[in-house]
C-alpha cells in the first residue's frame, strides 16, 4: 500500500505559542504549524493502546496512538496534533524510509 492511501484523516499540528498581553501578563496559546488553507495535512492513524485509571477522584483514560503523516521538518514532540474534537500530544517523531513520519501520541493527559 503506497503512503497516499495509508493517509486518510485530516489534521492540525499545533505548536506553543508563549507571549504576553497588552498589560504584560503571560499568555500561552496553541497555534496552527501550517499558516495557509485550511491548515490541515493527510495523515493515518493506528490505534496502539488503551487504558483507564482513576486519578485525582474520577476516572481516566489514556490512548496511545501512531500517526503517519508526510516528511516535515519542524514536527517536534513538544508539539500536539488535533483530529476532530481529539487532542494527541506527539511523544516522539520516528523519521521513516518512506518520506514520512511516525507521530508517537497519547492522547488522555493534555499538556494543556
Amino acid at each position: 500500500m503506497t503512503i497516499a492511501h495509508r493517509l486518510n484523516k485530516r489534521v492540525v499540528l499545533q505548536q506553543l505559542v508563549k507571549g504576553k498581553t497588552s498589560t504584560g501578563a503571560p499568555t500561552e496559546v496553541w497555534e496552527n504549524v501550517i499558516k495557509t488553507g485550511d491548515g490541515k495535512v493527510w495523515a493515518g492513524k493506528r490505534e496502539l493502546t488503551g487504558r483507564q485509571y482513576v486519578a485525582a477522584g474520577g476516572t481516566q483514560n489514556s490512548v496511545q496512538a501512531e500517526w503517519e503523516i508526510r516528511r516535515r521538518a519542524s514536527v517536534i514532540p513538544a508539539m500536539r496534533l488535533v483530529h476532530r474534537a481529539d487532542i494527541y500530544d506527539i511523544e516522539a517523531v520516528l523519521e521513516q524510509q518512506d518520506g514520512s513520519l511516525k507521530l508517537m501520541c497519547s492522547k488522555g493527559a493534555s499538556r494543556g
